[in-house]
C-alpha cells in the first residue's frame, strides 16, 4: 500500500505540514482530530498534502504518531467536509489510507535492531502489514470496509511483479496474507492467487501462509518473535541471510513491490482526464487502458448554462432518490403526551400508594427518528462506438449532466468510455469540470469489459450501499447475450441500471432485460425523465 519502512521510522524528517493558507488545512485538522480520537494519542497528527515527487500515498512515525496522506488521492478538497462522518464515501481510497496508517500507530510498537540483516528486516515489515490491519479490524470490524476499499483500489494485482520466488512471495506476503487478516475476501485475490501459486508451487505457499497466519497473532511490542518469522520467511525461500545479507542480485529488481503499487497508484491518479485541454489519450500513461486497440479520443469545452442548470435540477432529483423518510416507533413514556393507557395508569398509581420505585409507563407516543441516508454509487458508461457517431455530441452532454449531478449529490462516482477499449474519463472521487465530446468512432465496443473495470473501481456487486449504473448507449451490440448477461448478473446483486438512449428516428435502440431504459435527444430538456428513472430505478435496487 505504501513504502513499509516508512511505517516503523523512528528517526528522518517529520511530515512536512500543509501551509496554514493550504486548501487542505480542513482535512488535516479534522483527520488530526479524527485520528487522535481512533488511537488515544492527544498528540496525534494527520497532514494532508500533495505527494512530493511521486512519494508514498501515506506514511506515518508511530513513536510520534506523526501521519501524511496524499492529497491527491482526495482530488478535490471541495468534495466533501472532512468535520462530517458522511465524508468517508466519498473518499474512501484516501479514508481507507488513513486507518492503515491508524492502524501502524496502534500496533507498530516494535522496530528491527541495525544488526538484523536487510533482507530479514524488509520480511519483517513485510509481516507486519496485514499484522496490524488484523489487530485493527478486530477492534474496529466496520472498518474493514476502508481498509479493504484502499487496497482493492490502489494495488493492481496484475501488476504484481510474481517473476521470482522472491517477488512471487512478496506479494503473497502483502496481499494474499490480507485475506486471513480478514481485510480481503477470497474473490478479491483469485487472479494473484493462481499467478503467484504458479511460481511458488502449493507446498511454499502452504509454509509461507503459516508463517503470515503465526505474525498476525504476534503482540505489538514482539521484536525478537517478528525478526525470527522473518528469518523463516528467507529460510523457506532458500535465502540464509547469515551468507547473503541481502536480496539475491538476480531477484533484487522485482523485490520492490513498494515500487510497483506506486505505478499503479500513478497510473490511476495520473488519469488523462485530469489533463486540461486535453485532445484524446495519451499512451505514455500505463494501466489506464484495458485493451490496446484504436484509443478513444475527445475534445473538451466548458459547460453551457443550460447543461450547468440541468446538473443542478438532477442534484436535488437524486438527492431525493437518497432521502429517507424518518422511522415512525411508538414509545412508552411515565408521563404525556401521548396516549394514556389506563391499565398501566392503574398499576402506576398501585405502585406509588405502596411507596415503591414506579416502573410503569402509561403514555404511549410515536417518535419519529432520523434515517440516515443510503450511500450512493453512481457508475457512468459511454459508448464511443461507431453507431453513436450522429449522437456523439449530446450523449457527451448526458454523461457530463450525470457525473456532475452524481458528485453533487455527494454520491461515489466514475466515468468510464467503452469502444475497442475502455478509457477512464473520470476517476473516483473526481469532479468533472469539462464537458468531453466524444469522438464516437470506434470500431466495436466492449461493453462487458466496461462493466468489469467499473466493477473494479466501485465495486457495484458488492451489496451495503444504493448502486446506480447509468449506460449512455443504442445498445446495438455484436455480443447481446454477453451483454445481457452482464446486466443480469449487476442486477442480480442489486445494482440499479439506467439506459439513456438516443432518441433515433430511423432505428430503436436495443432494450435489454432489468434496465430502465428512455429516449434521449436533448439531455438538458430531459432532466425530468432521467431524474424520475434514477427514482424508480434505485427504489427497485
Amino acid at each position: 500500500m505504501t513504502s513499509v519502512s516508512a511505517h516503523l521510522s523512528t528517526s528522518g524528517p517529520a511530515p512536512a505540514p500543509a501551509p496554514a493558507s493550504s486548501p487542505w488545512s480542513p482535512w488535516s485538522a479534522a483527520w488530526t482530530k479524527h485520528a487522535a480520537r481512533l488511537t488515544g494519542r492527544p498528540d496525534a497528527s494527520v497532514t494532508v498534502t500533495p505527494a512530493s515527487g511521486g512519494g508514498p500515498k501515506g506514511f506515518s512515525y508511530p513513536a510520534t504518531a506523526e501521519i501524511q496522506v496524499d492529497a491527491d488521492l482526495i482530488g478535490d478538497p471541495e468534495i466533501a467536509d472532512p468535520r462530517r462522518l458522511g465524508h468517508r464515501s466519498k473518499v474512501p481510497v484516501a479514508y481507507g489510507v488513513l486507518l492503515h496508517e491508524v492502524a501502524h500507530v496502534i500496533h507498530s510498537h516494535w522496530d528491527p535492531p541495525p544488526s538484523v540483516p536487510p533482507v530479514v528486516r524488509e520480511a519483517a515489515l513485510m509481516l507486519e502489514e496485514s499484522r496490524i490491519e488484523g489487530h485493527y479490524r478486530t477492534a474496529r470490524p466496520r472498518d474493514r470496509r476502508w481498509l479493504r476499499r484502499a487496497m482493492t483500489s490502489l494495488i493492481v494485482p496484475d501488476d504484481t511483479p510474481t517473476d521470482t520466488r522472491w517477488s512471487a512471495a512478496y506479494a503473497a506476503g502483502l496481499i494474499l496474507a490480507r485475506v486471513d487478516a480478514k481485510i480481503l475476501y477470497s474473490a478479491d485475490v483469485r487472479e494473484p492467487r493462481r499467478a503467484i501459486t504458479k511460481v511458488l508451487g502449493r507446498k511454499l505457499l502452504k509454509g509461507l501462509r503459516a508463517i503470515w497466519r503465526e505474525a498476525q497473532t504476534v503482540g505489538d511490542t514482539d521484536t525478537d518473535r517478528m525478526i525470527d518469522l522473518g528469518e523463516r520467511w528467507c529460510r523457506l525461500l532458500g535465502i540464509d541471510p547469515t551468507v547473503s545479507p541481502g536480496i539475491p542480485a538476480d531477484e533484487a529488481a522485482t523485490s520492490a513491490i513498494a515500487a510497483a503499487i506506486a505505478a499503479a497508484i500513478d497510473a490511476i491518479l495520473n488519469n488523462p482526464a485530469d489533463a486540461p485541454e486535453h485532445v484524446g489519450p495519451r499512451d505514455d500513461v500505463p494501466g489506464i487502458y484495458v485493451d490496446t486497440d484504436t484509443p478513444i479520443t475527445w475534445t473538451e469545452r466548458d459547460p453551457r448554462d443550460a447543461e450547468r442548470q440541468a446538473a443542478h435540477r438532477l442534484t436535488a432529483l437524486l438527492r431525493r432518490a437518497r432521502h429517507r423518510e424518518p422511522a415512525r416507533t411508538m414509545e412508552a413514556s411515565s408521563a404525556p403526551p401521548g396516549r394514556l393507557r389506563t391499565r398501566a395508569a392503574v398499576t402506576l398509581a398501585a405502585q406509588r400508594a405502596a411507596g415503591a420505585i414506579p416502573t410503569a409507563q402509561p403514555w404511549r407516543r410515536a417518535v419519529r427518528r432520523p434515517v440516515p441516508d443510503p450511500e450512493l454509487t453512481v457508475a457512468i458508461l459511454i459508448d464511443a462506438s461507431g453507431s453513436m457517431g450522429a449522437f456523439a455530441a449530446p450523449m457527451s452532454s448526458a454523461a457530463w449532466i450525470v457525473a456532475q449531478a452524481s458528485t453533487r449529490a455527494r454520491a461515489t462516482s466514475a466515468t468510464l468510455a467503452y469502444g475497442d477499449r475502455v478509457t477512464v474519463l473520470i476517476p473516483p472521487g473526481r469532479r468533472p469540470t469539462k464537458v468531453r465530446d466524444m469522438q464516437a468512432d470506434a470500431g466495436m465496443e466492449r461493453f462487458v469489459e466496461a462493466c468489469a473495470e467499473a466493477d473494479r473501481l466501485l465495486h457495484l456487486t458488492t451489496p451495503g450501499t444504493a448502486r446506480l449504473l447509468v449506460v449512455v448507449s443504442d445498445g446495438h451490440y455484436r455480443n447481446p447475450e454477453q451483454s445481457q448477461a452482464a446486466i443480469t448478473r449487476l442486477h442480480n446483486t442489486g445494482c440499479a441500471i439506467l439506459w439513456l438512449a438516443p432518441d433515433n428516428k430511423r432505428w430503436s435502440p436495443r432494450v435489454y432485460d432489468n434496465t430502465t431504459t428512455i429516449n434521449v435527444d436533448d439531455p438538458t430538456t430531459c432532466i425530468n425523465l432521467i431524474g424520475q428513472a434514477a427514482i424508480e430505478a434505485l427504489a427497485r435496487a
